[in-house]
């Protein structure tokens, strides 16, 4: 094989290799800043079956999500809780908040979010930690109101 094969042969491979691992210079940049508006679904424990509002104010830079999430609570309250940590890239999303429902006694709540985006939709399962006794959800979100665009 002459050097100007072997040299094609390695960029093509090069190429290929950069194009299935999702870091391509061709990819389009995302961004799921804004307000997110959807429900969560319980799939276990004694509130199974039960849907509240889920709200998700998310700002993305980079691959990191900050923000807070908003979640219906007893009574037709809600409550917000901080996110901690998150991370969002090609189409998959995670993140973890946390904080107090405000009832007598209060509660401590964790609540743990993985899913998809695609377009203005999110969708995905999770985990709502009360008290350090997990339940298993599923959410649902749409995009409502975009981040406004830095100048």
């Amino acid at each position: 094989m002459s050097k100007l094969q072997k040299a094609v042969v390695a960029r093509i491979l090069l190429f290929a290799l950069f194009w299935l691992s999702g870091c391509s210079f061709f990819s389009t940049p995302i961004n799921i800043s804004g307000l997110w508006e959807g429900t969560i679904t319980w799939t276990s424990g004694p509130a199974t079956g039960i849907e509240t509002i889920l709200r998700l104010d998310l700002l993305h830079e980079d691959r990191d999500l900050s923000g807070a999430v908003t979640l219906g609570g007893p009574g037709g309250t809600s409550y917000q809780l901080a996110i901690e940590s998150g991370t969002a890239r090609t189409v998959s999303m995670t993140l973890t908040a946390s904080g107090v429902l405000p009832i007598n006694p209060p509660q401590d709540v964790r609540l743990t979010l993985s899913g998809d985006f695609l377009g203005d939709e999110m969708s995905g399962t999770g985990t709502q930690m009360i008290n350090g006794v997990p339940y298993t959800i599923t959410w649902v979100a749409h995009l409502t109101a975009p981040a406004a665009p830095q100048e």
